[in-house]
Parts: structure tokens; C-alpha cells; sequence
């Protein structure tokens, strides 16, 4: 069994992986770079193989890196529930209530529901679903996930990943007509991307992206979604214009209020969405170019 000589070392690597360099961590954490540097270096000795390597001016956590942090949150976020528990205290939180587009629910949160309950079985989480913007600073949910980075103050946030929208259409459909999001987010920048390409609003409207595939696919009328989505799509090929596809690329934040941040149940929440996102400096599935 590998025993490493600190829970700060541990703290260490969390804080790295988050902030993306050894500077900031030093400064986040109130310690020297040096100090940063033996820590890691010190688990990666431990371990027998490098848990950073460098990729630019950031640091990126190894395979074997994301596991030890995927393992160190939860055991972190499992360890607070445990703490709550035993003071019995009247504001421990038994459920975590997310907001969050409906097709990050569908296509990411939902499928990972079963590794919630494997970790944190003591809780629930209850995911509202909408495409809408809600507030967390009106109390409507405890952590917002939002494809925007806002500046409330006193609210923190971190990315989880880049989402790339794009135009897409099917075989032999119609290029010129296309199917979009409601009136009422017609001011989002994938729908603005598609009424300046077709040079007219939609002809149909749907509720959801995996609405707007389904009748894309049923239509034959183009579309706007997102590129991990489309994967699932086959049928329906990027449009491209001057050779290249025609889409932009969005951020997905995770929201939360600061004065939660040691919230048991706010750790639990970062823990999950971070194991199911590969990197935000990737696309939310991993996998598209």
C-alpha cells in the first residue's frame, strides 16, 4: 500500500489540477512554488510515475493523475459528510440541487446518476433541467452549470470543459431552412450563428438540442447542436463554408456561492461533475476535434 506522508501533499495536487500552474497553487494555498514542486514530486516519486506534464504555461494531470484526484475528492467530499453527521448540525445540506441545460442533463449528468449513488449514497441530488438561465443567487438551485462565465459577485466558478456548436444537416436535405431553439433564446450566439449563415430564422423550434436532432432527422431540415451531441447523429454532417465547419465554440462553467465553498454538499457536486468531464481544455465528451 503506497502511504504518502500528508493529506497536504494530497491538497496540493487538487489545487494544481485546478488552477493549472505551480504559481498559482503556491499562492492559493499560502506555500512557496518550490514547496508545490516537492510535493508533487514527492506523490509522483510515491506512485512510480509522473501525475503533471506540461502543456504550454499550464500544468495537465496524467491518467494516473486524474485518478488519484478523482479519488482524493471523493474521499475529501465523503470524509466532510461523515464530519456533518457526527455534529448533527441543523444546516446540513440532504440534497444538492443543480441547474443546468437540458442537454448537458441528458447527455452527461443523467448517464452518471449511478456513480453519484456509488459515492455519495447518503444524499441526492436533484437536477433542474432547463434551458434557461436561472439564478443561483435567487436560492433556485445550490450550483449552476451555465455556458457562460458570469461575474455576480461572490459567486465562484471553474470551467468544465469547452462546447462547440455547430450547423449541421442530413444527406441530401435541405440547406436552406433550418430548426432552432425557442423565440425567446434567439439572442444565444449558436442561434445567431445560424440566422446570419441561412440569412433567416428557423422554421421549426424545439424545446431541447435532442429535440432539434430528431427533427432535423425527420425533416430533413438543417440545424444547430452541439458537436458531442451530433455524434450520435450519423445521419447529419457538419455544413461547412471556405472548407471549414461552420460552428463556434462555447464554456461550460460550474456556480456556486463563495461562502459554500467548504459545503459538504457543494464538494460532493464538484467531485461527481469533475469525474465526468475529461478536462476544460477539452470538449465536454473528449472526443470531438
Amino acid at each position: 500500500m503506497k502511504k504518502f506522508k500528508a493529506w497536504g501533499q494530497l491538497q496540493t495536487v487538487l489545487t494544481v489540477a485546478e488552477v493549472g500552474s505551480y504559481r498559482a497553487a503556491a499562492a492559493a494555498l499560502g506555500i512557496t512554488s518550490s514547496t508545490v514542486s516537492r510535493h508533487i514530486d514527492a506523490i509522483s516519486k510515491e506512485i512510480g510515475q509522473p501525475i503533471f506534464l506540461p502543456a504550454g504555461n499550464r500544468w495537465e494531470l496524467t491518467d494516473i493523475g486524474k485518478e488519484l484526484v478523482a479519488i482524493t475528492e471523493a474521499t475529501q467530499a465523503n470524509l466532510a459528510f461523515m464530519l456533518k453527521d457526527i455534529e448533527n448540525s441543523a444546516d446540513f445540506f440532504e440534497s444538492v440541487q443543480i441547474n443546468t441545460l437540458s442537454f448537458i442533463n441528458s447527455d452527461f449528468l443523467a448517464p452518471a446518476l449511478g456513480m453519484w449513488r456509488a459515492q455519495f449514497p447518503q444524499t441526492e441530488v436533484i437536477i433542474d433541467a432547463s434551458d434557461q438561465t436561472t439564478a443561483i443567487e435567487r436560492g433556485e438551485a445550490d450550483v449552476a452549470m451555465r455556458l457562460s462565465r458570469p461575474d455576480t459577485p461572490g459567486v465562484a466558478r471553474f470551467k468544465l470543459g469547452n462546447c462547440n456548436v455547430g450547423l449541421y444537416t442530413p444527406e441530401d436535405g435541405d440547406p436552406d431552412a433550418w430548426v432552432g431553439l425557442p423565440q425567446d433564446l434567439c439572442d444565444l450566439q449558436e442561434m445567431r450563428l445560424a440566422e446570419d449563415h441561412f440569412d433567416a430564422g428557423p422554421v421549426m423550434r424545439m424545446d431541447s438540442f435532442r429535440a432539434i436532432a430528431h427533427a432535423s432527422t425527420a425533416t430533413g431540415l438543417s440545424c444547430i447542436l452541439p458537436t458531442c451531441m451530433a455524434r450520435s447523429f450519423p445521419s447529419l454532417q457538419p455544413v461547412m463554408s471556405d472548407g471549414n465547419a461552420v460552428q463556434i465554440s462555447r464554456e461550460l462553467w460550474f456556480l456556486f456561492y463563495e461562502t459554500r465553498k467548504n459545503d459538504p454538499a457543494i464538494k460532493a457536486a464538484k467531485s461527481w461533475v469533475k469525474q465526468i468531464f475529461p478536462s476544460p481544455n477539452k470538449c465536454l465528451c473528449g472526443q470531438c476535434a
